[in-house]
């Protein structure tokens, strides 16, 4: 096989797999309408989980967004009880955001069934295959983090005390391997 007609082979593999995943991982319009909560409240309340307490211009960070709009959105959720809003622990002037039970709960059911659709999947396959699926997306990630520029976009801000066996973590010399 030409070196072109495999480059060819491999964006469009990527192209099918990229659609795949956003619709068996994004949580579907109904999954959030059914808990009540929009795309970019359920990115918000994944961040918030990992890091609370938050300011409103880590999450604005995080979610690439204006700060406007992250307190915007934060509002939104203080209304509907999924976050809340608190007296800043560092700095009283500023406020923490934190999840809330209910807020966290929705969390937990979306991301439940999210796992429940890739599993579908995946145990569909052969268990050499699963593995080496595991092993080809690792390296994938390796040598497209080699470049340095996508280990920021790559990042899924969890940090290494949340979990240091992170492969972008790695990358940055920051993981413990």
């Amino acid at each position: 096989m030409k070196r072109t007609e495999s480059l060819d082979q491999t964006e469009h593999i990527s192209d099918i797999f990229t659609r795949i995943m956003l619709k068996l991982m994004a949580p579907n319009l109904s999954d959030g309408e059914q808990q009540g909560i929009s795309l970019s409240q359920f990115n918000a309340l994944r961040h918030i989980a990992s890091h609370s307490p938050c300011t409103i211009g880590g999450i604005a960070e995080a979610l690439s967004v204006s700060q406007p709009a992250a307190t915007m959105l934060v509002e939104r959720m203080v209304r509907k009880g999924l976050v809340e809003r608190r007296s800043g622990v560092a700095d009283r002037r500023q406020a923490d955001v934190v999840i809330a039970d209910s807020g966290r709960a929705i969390l937990q059911n979306i991301e439940a069934e999210r796992t429940k659709r890739l599993a579908g999947i995946v145990h569909q396959m052969d268990p050499a295959d699963r593995a080496n699926l595991v092993e080809s997306l690792g390296r994938f990630v390796e040598a497209a983090l080699d470049t340095r520029e996508l280990s920021g976009e790559a990042c899924l801000h969890c940090g290494v005390e949340h979990n240091d066996e992170c492969i972008v973590n790695k990358s940055r010399g920051m993981g413990n391997g």
